[in-house]
């Protein structure tokens, strides 16, 4: 299966404390691949460095076999589109201008967005959900539909690579369902690749086809949600017991004492 995006040997420092130490990993093209582990484990960092927000201090992230840096700034926009865990917006545009953005790699400088570029925010929000919030200002409304809103900004850059990190944040259960559900669909029909790192071990049973657990910067395992979401496993990454089961087909994580 053809590799999208690949990291290697990948370490990195803030003020010299070293936060990922020798990352090797490959995602395949049209996978849902979650990002596990506890706080401080060095999720976000990585996810990052995925999308070329921030560059590692050793070695390389290669989209498509070409290393991303350099890849231009426009291009990758085009083909990665990246939804930090809070968005936050210093002016008070609209929810439809916010949408709109996901446009901008594909209007030149000196020019307009185009009824394309309209059409192709506006089925972002329906698809999303936020249609009805398009004219109310992106300060205004709650941290889920914020969220919801820079999950339509990312559709509409119509990536071939999604990088979310934590994308249930601020959602009630109904609207964090409806997300996965939505994620699975991108997979699905326009074989996306999805890559998000999660707190949320449920989400990830039901709808991610890989999972990576990082602890203390470094992967501790990886491999496919039966191979991964063992008692042993988990226990040593969270630190702390847990008991896995299986009913009916479906698969439980449980703390225990």
């Amino acid at each position: 299966m053809e590799k999208i995006i690949e990291g290697q040997n990948i370490t990195f420092s803030y003020d010299g404390t070293e936060v990922l130490k020798g990352i090797n990993i490959s995602i395949s093209k049209g996978k849902i691949v979650g990002v596990l582990g506890a706080n401080g484990a060095g999720k976000s960092t990585l996810l990052k460095i995925l999308c070329g927000i921030l560059n590692p201090k050793i070695g390389r992230i290669l989209y498509k076999s070409k290393e991303i840096k350099n890849v231009s700034k426009r291009e990758i926009a085009t083909k990665i589109s990246y939804v930090p865990q809070n968005s936050t917006f210093g002016f008070p545009f609209t929810v439809a201008e916010v949408v709109l953005m996901g446009r901008a790699p594909y209007i030149g400088r000196f020019e307009f967005e185009r009824d394309s570029d309209w059409k192709v925010a506006i089925n972002a929000m329906e698809t999303v959900g936020v249609k009805h919030l398009q004219d109310r200002l992106i300060t205004e409304i709650s941290g889920g539909e914020r969220q919801l809103s820079s999950l339509a900004r990312a559709i509409a850059q119509e990536p071939e690579i999604m990088i979310l990190d934590e994308p249930a944040t601020f959602l009630d259960l109904k609207h964090k369902t409806e997300v996965m559900k939505l994620l699975k669909k991108l997979k699905d029909e326009k074989n996306i690749s999805v890559i998000a790192a999660t707190h949320d071990i449920f989400s990830a049973l039901f709808y991610f086809d890989e999972i990576i657990l990082l602890k203390d910067g470094s992967i501790f395992a990886e491999g496919s949600t039966e191979e991964i979401l063992k008692e042993e496993i988990l226990s040593a990454v969270y630190e702390i017991n847990v008991t896995v089961k299986k009913e009916n087909g479906k698969i439980f994580v449980l703390p225990t004492e």
